[in-house]
């Protein structure tokens, strides 16, 4: 598991669940030499992972296993070296001012809870070491291993964490391109497992079919994540899903080596890792408009982008996954800012741009419906004029909208 992000403070949970992968604090106790035989394995597996990705090995890959514990506590500590306690302040209070977190809920403690139970194996590329959980059965082990070892692959040829760290991590972009970096893994990880059967990943279902299949098995497998939000489940697989499917279209439009120019020219937002043909045949590059900034307001605690899939998860939230998919259709850019007023209270302001003016109304249209579901309040709503105003007790909305960009004031 590595949707890997080199050291910085403002990370997307996406990013976050993982970034303990790439972290390098000092090893803990319960990290030990692998046995022999699983060396020599996943040597072997290394080999013929190189030869199915295409990719030649330039140096050594060193293993080693940990137990549950030995994980938690590695998780533990390098998201401590990644975040400070205003840093998880800050994204807990963005990721509840937009219902994405239950009030009140730890954050940090969520994070770890679910990096640990889901962590079945990561690649650390500043000691080019792979650690595998020692508690997997066998079969798992080797797509584990198949998954982990595509990552130093991924790290040997195009330096991995500096590629992701090239964008701030509250960026859209950041996230399509830990897509790019999990689903290549994964795709890589589904061809090896399937070379025996003659079988080509191409022609599988959907990975996201496949795992809606899976659903009451991953439940109990999984608790924690069974127990996390809906939002945090979702940013959690993003990379892994949606990332597989816009590999297996790269696959599909030129093999392997188009996969390796997504490291050379990245998609730019989830909207191209959602919808590949805005990256394969239309390029749809995102606009980054000006954020409302209100230095009076008080101290800013995060800046940011929710691209389309951000969007859609907000939308989701309180509308449900249609009303979603409508509403967040068509978007072209934004740029969020969430400040801590003195009172303590959050104020938000996010523009949003829109391939036409009847995307923008539609998305605000879904925004308006999906805070009169959050909160109990008087609201009012001019069509014709491009406004939405809302007043409750634990909100105020001023929303304009005209031609392609809608702007949103909370809490002004």
């Amino acid at each position: 598991m590595v949707p890997p992000l080199n050291s910085s403070r403002r990370l997307t949970i996406a990013v976050l669940i993982a970034s303990a992968s790439l972290s390098s604090p000092d090893p803990v106790s319960g990290q030990r030499e692998a046995p022999s035989a699983l060396v020599a394995a996943a040597r072997a597996i290394g080999q013929e992972l190189a030869s199915i990705r295409r990719l030649d090995w330039k140096g050594p890959v060193h293993f080693q296993v940990s137990d549950r514990e030995t994980i938690r506590l590695y998780a533990t500590r390098s998201l401590e070296r990644e975040m400070s306690r205003d840093d998880w302040a800050a994204q807990t209070a963005l990721l509840s001012h937009c219902g994405l977190l239950p009030a009140g809920a730890d954050l940090k403690d969520l994070v770890v809870r679910l990096y640990t139970e889901q962590v079945a194996g990561y690649y650390d590329p500043h000691r080019k070491t792979f650690y595998l959980a020692d508690w997997l059965p066998q079969l798992l082990q080797r797509a584990v291993v198949a998954h982990e070892v595509t990552h130093a692959l991924q790290d040997q040829h195009f330096d991995l964490a500096a590629w992701l760290g090239e964008l701030g991590p509250t960026e859209d972009g950041a996230l399509a391109r830990v897509a790019v970096a999990e689903g290549d893994a994964m795709a890589a990880m589904l061809a090896f497992m399937l070379a025996p059967t003659g079988a080509s990943i191409d022609r599988l279902p959907d990975p996201a079919d496949l795992l809606a299949g899976n659903s009451s098995a991953i439940a109990q497998a999984y608790p924690a994540f069974d127990q996390a939000p809906e939002a945090l489940q979702r940013l959690l697989l993003f990379p892994y899903v949606e990332g597989a499917s816009f590999v297996i279209a790269a696959l599909r439009e030129g093999g392997w080596g188009s996969v390796d120019a997504l490291y050379r020219d990245p998609p730019a937002s989830t909207e191209q890792i959602l919808h590949p043909d805005r990256y394969w045949q239309t390029r749809d590059q995102p606009r980054s408009p000006t954020p409302p900034r209100r230095a009076e307001l008080g101290r800013e605690l995060i800046e940011g982008s929710w691209g389309e899939f951000g969007t859609g998860l907000i939308l989701a939230a309180a509308l449900g996954d249609s009303a979603a998919a409508t509403g967040a259709t068509g978007w072209d850019g934004d740029r969020y800012v969430l400040y801590e007023k003195p009172s303590g209270e959050s104020a938000y302001g996010w523009t949003l741009v829109w391939d036409s003016a009847d995307a923008a109304q539609r998305f605000a249209t879904a925004y308006a419906q999906a805070t009169t579901q959050r909160f109990r309040g008087s609201a009012r709503m001019t069509t014709g004029a491009g406004r939405f105003r809302f007043e409750a007790e634990q909100r105020t909305l001023e929303m304009t909208w005209q031609g392609d960009r809608v702007q949103i004031l909370e809490n002004y």
